[in-house]
Parts: structure tokens; C-alpha cells; sequence
């Protein structure tokens, strides 16, 4: 059984020092708790792109958001990466983060990214394939879907718009991908599908799960205020889901 923590918590827009502190507390509290996959929303260094909707308004008093944006954004290579897998080696655990990455070759080039550390070190990334409304203003859409061996089996990765299309989870599981994580960015239960009720079920991965015989785990990031703690066992060999108690 995997023990896997979703975490929710409110991101400090284009304040990476602050989340990445705050990632940190959460992954020596749940490593304590016994988890054994922690998982943390889309954009969880960044924040969400501004503005959230065409035409709507910018939140950060930046000069220019896209710089501040790219600015915000994590090198591959660098220290806040280093960070999180020394805290995986460390603790024993296996991290998904949804991190704003910058390009590893060209300048100004930034992604929408999930991260995935193992504690034998950065395992790989995947780059958000579908872009959602002004994502696009700002992101470089990526074109692979990889899977990485990790807690004894193989997973995959995906992010938040990525969940409409079942061609992305089928591209997974032909690869033999044996569990599927989602980052979200939904800011509000409201939106999220099926109004938040849970991780797997109330989601538009729940047919990929029953079509393809997968393990969904799907990370949101409403939570205005109090942060919130997800807690549920995967079972890889029977590929089943248990949905386990709420943490703090």
C-alpha cells in the first residue's frame, strides 16, 4: 500500500521563497505522518497566471507580470529543486509538484510543470501538454507524456485541463503506468468537477481510471485560509483506491 498526502494550501502569488518554505513544513509533517507520496497543486511556487480569465484583472501590483512571472519561476537545476529532493532523501518520500519550471536551454522560456522526486533524487518533470485559458499567454506548452518508475511501480503525470482529454491517460497507461497524478489549480470547490467531493471519484479522471485501470490522484488547490491535508492509500497490485481519513 502507498500511503499518498494531497496537499492544499493558499500560494503566495509570485512569492516562490514563501511557498517553497511552506512546502517544506508540509513534507516533514506528512513524512512524520507516515506518507509515502506527497503531491502539491499546479503552479505551487508561482501562483496561478494572471489575469485568471480574458479580460479579467491582474491581482499583482508588478510592473510587468510576465517578467515577475518568469522571474518566479524554478531553474531545473536549481537550489529550490535541490531543496525539496534533499528533503525527499532525507525523509524516505516521493514528491509530485506542480512548479512553474523555466527552460533548461532557452532564456525566457518558461512551463507549467509537474515535478516528481524520488528519494533517490529529481526522477524527471512533465511539461502541461493542454493550456488553459492566458496560461497561453505566458507558458510553453510541452509535447511528451513520460512515465517514471517510482514506489515500485510506474507513473504519470498530468495537470489540471489535461484531465479532458483521454487520449493524455491512455498515452500513460500504454506505457504502463500504473498511477496518474493531476495537479490542479482550481481555486474554488465550486469549480472543481463534481463540486470537490474527494480525490478520485469526483473528477473527470474517475472514467480514465475505470476505462484503463489506472490509480487517479487528483490534487486540487482550493483552501481560502486554512490549508488542508488529504490523506488516502493506494494499492498498485489490485489497482484500487481506498480514500483514507481527512488530515488537518
Amino acid at each position: 500500500m502507498i500511503a499518498a498526502h494531497l496537499v492544499q494550501f493558499d500560494v503566495a502569488p509570485l512569492d516562490p521563497a514563501r511557498n517553497f518554505a511552506r512546502m517544506a513544513e508540509f513534507i516533514r509533517a506528512e513524512a512524520a505522518a507516515g506518507a509515502d507520496l506527497i503531491l502539491f497543486p499546479e503552479l505551487s511556487n508561482t501562483g496561478y497566471v494572471e489575469p485568471l480569465m480574458p479580460g479579467g484583472p491582474f491581482v499583482s501590483a508588478v510592473p510587468h507580470y510576465g517578467e515577475a512571472l518568469c522571474a518566479a519561476c524554478a531553474e531545473p537545476g536549481g537550489k529550490e529543486i535541490a531543496a525539496l529532493a534533499a528533503l525527499a532523501a532525507e525523509l524516505k518520500v516521493t514528491l509530485v509538484a506542480g512548479l512553474g519550471l523555466r527552460d533548461a536551454r532557452l532564456a525566457g522560456v518558461i512551463h507549467n510543470a509537474s515535478v516528481l522526486i524520488t528519494p533517490e533524487g529529481v526522477a524527471g518533470h512533465y511539461v502541461k501538454t493542454h493550456q488553459w485559458q492566458t496560461e497561453k499567454l505566458y507558458f510553453t506548452p510541452g509535447d511528451a507524456l513520460p512515465v517514471f518508475p517510482a514506489l515500485g511501480t510506474r507513473l504519470g503525470m498530468q495537470i489540471c485541463y489535461d484531465i479532458r482529454f483521454p487520449e493524455v491517460t491512455r498515452a500513460l497507461a500504454a506505457q504502463g503506468a500504473d498511477i496518474v497524478t493531476s495537479a490542479l489549480g482550481v481555486l474554488r470547490r465550486r469549480w472543481c468537477p463534481g463540486g470537490g467531493r474527494g480525490p478520485f471519484r469526483a473528477s473527470r479522471l474517475y472514467p480514465r481510471r475505470r476505462e484503463r485501470r489506472l490509480l487517479p490522484v487528483l490534487q486540487p488547490r482550493w483552501g481560502a485560509g486554512r490549508p488542508a491535508v488529504l490523506r488516502a492509500l493506494l494499492c498498485p497490485c489490485a489497482r484500487r483506491s481506498r480514500p483514507g481519513p481527512s488530515g488537518p
